[in-house]
């Protein structure tokens, strides 16, 4: 039977389900929720009432542990993982069902999935350092003479409107267009070409549907582009500008992915799809990196999580300034912001990711609660699926019943 909670977001977040249901497609999608979901969030996270008073290892919580099992059974989930902070502190980390049915391999927590979206804001990370370092700025132009890329890709057929695409376009889904809302993403077209000959590809064929900054379009080729520009202004890698930027936090399992099957890292999850995702499972166009390309362990997502939460206990990655303007919403989408999720009702930060074989989520209260769960499998032929999942990482924010070991730091 469906909790109160579970119908609240039923009646209000329609919307926002529509849009996240996808096709048979690989192209992961737009992962802002109905911002109509209201409650008042308890400011202070309740801890566990009987706490050990030295706890040295992590107890099973049966509420989290059936709730888990319990969707996975009802989805047929092969593998999962989960990691909850409060107030900074890694409480409770778990891995459940198999990471690898073949072989019957338990999913444990140092397991990585990827990512899909959720590396948008890895990537708009990097890009809010690089502004804090002076070396990019919101109003920085991407393309033609002034443009950070330079006139080096499509000059010839360059519109008026492309030429005006700043990174603050890009951030926040406003460049125009290059998006399934606006006509298509291009992002796996053609994908056999190297990352200039696809810009140019890109700017040849593909038309913006809207002037720059008039409307709202997610699009995976705007964050693609967004990695180039990291990779153009840092002289490095976009995956080794992020292994340096986040080599503080004690992450050590994020890499990106070539999306093949035979690449996957050592202790990365075999993937599972319905009969309509499995052709596209490990053919994804091995060029979507800043996009969607990551792929990590849930606790190293939550320290990564803990870097750019604003919160004082731990040392974030970028400043207090970067912090808070990325938070700035859109006129045109009042819940994203300037490259990350913002639930305003909710007090939320949050993102998603979605591809064949994938689902993942995160979520960081202001009540001093973050959690993220990682799927190696996703549904999108039942739209419940999908307000489930959701319904179960917002209990772990927002249900202050739950009894975290909230002196045990598992970080």
């Amino acid at each position: 039977m469906r909790t109160p909670l579970f119908r609240l977001l039923l009646r209000f977040t329609t919307a926002f389900f529509v849009l996240i249901a996808l096709s048979c497609s690989s192209e992961d999608t737009d992962p802002t929720p109905d911002p109509d979901i209201g409650s008042t969030p308890d400011p202070n996270p309740n801890p566990n009432p009987n706490p050990d008073p030295d706890p040295v290892s992590q107890n099973d919580i049966a509420l989290v542990d059936d709730a888990v099992a319990a969707f996975m059974q009802k989805y047929d989930v092969p593998g999962a993982a989960i990691a909850v902070s409060v107030n900074e502190k890694m409480v409770y980390t778990k891995g459940y069902g198999f990471s690898n049915t073949t072989n019957s391999t338990a999913t444990k927590t140092d397991d990585v999935f990827r990512l899909a979206s959720i590396t948008k804001v890895f990537t708009s990370t990097a890009i809010w350092k690089l502004i804090d370092e002076n070396q990019l700025s919101l109003d920085d132009k991407v393309f033609g003479p002034t443009g950070i890329l330079g006139d080096d890709f499509g000059t010839a057929s360059l519109t008026a409107d492309e030429l005006n695409i700043t990174i603050d376009h890009l951030l926040m889904n406003e460049a125009g267009g290059w998006a399934a809302s606006s006509g298509g993403d291009p992002i796996d077209y053609q994908p056999q070409l190297n990352s200039d000959d696809f810009i140019e590809y890109v700017l040849n064929n593909w038309d913006l549907s809207h002037a720059p900054g008039e409307s709202y379009h997610y699009s995976n080729t705007g964050y693609w582009l967004l990695a180039r520009i990291i990779e153009k202004v840092s002289g490095q890698s976009y995956e080794d500008y992020i292994a340096n930027l986040i080599s503080s936090t004690g992450i050590t399992s994020f890499k990106v992915t070539t999306y093949r099957q035979e690449d996957r890292e050592p202790n990365e999850v075999e993937y599972y799809g319905t009969e309509a995702d499995s052709p596209y499972i490990y053919t994804i166009a091995s060029r979507r990196d800043g996009d969607g390309g990551g792929v990590i362990s849930a606790p190293d997502l939550l320290r990564f999580l803990s870097a750019i939460d604003g919160f004082s206990n731990r040392q974030d990655i970028i400043s207090p300034s970067a912090i808070n303007l990325r938070k700035q919403v859109s006129e045109h989408q009042p819940n994203f912001g300037k490259g990350i999720g913002i639930w305003q009702s909710e007090n939320l930060l949050f993102f998603t990711g979605s591809f064949p074989g994938t689902r993942t989520w995160f979520m960081i209260g202001e009540n001093g609660k973050s959690a993220v769960i990682l799927l190696n499998y996703r549904r999108t032929d039942v739209v419940d699926f999908d307000f489930e999942l959701q319904d179960l990482l917002l209990e772990m924010i927002k249900n202050n019943s739950l009894p975290w070991q909230t002196d045990l730091d598992q970080f």
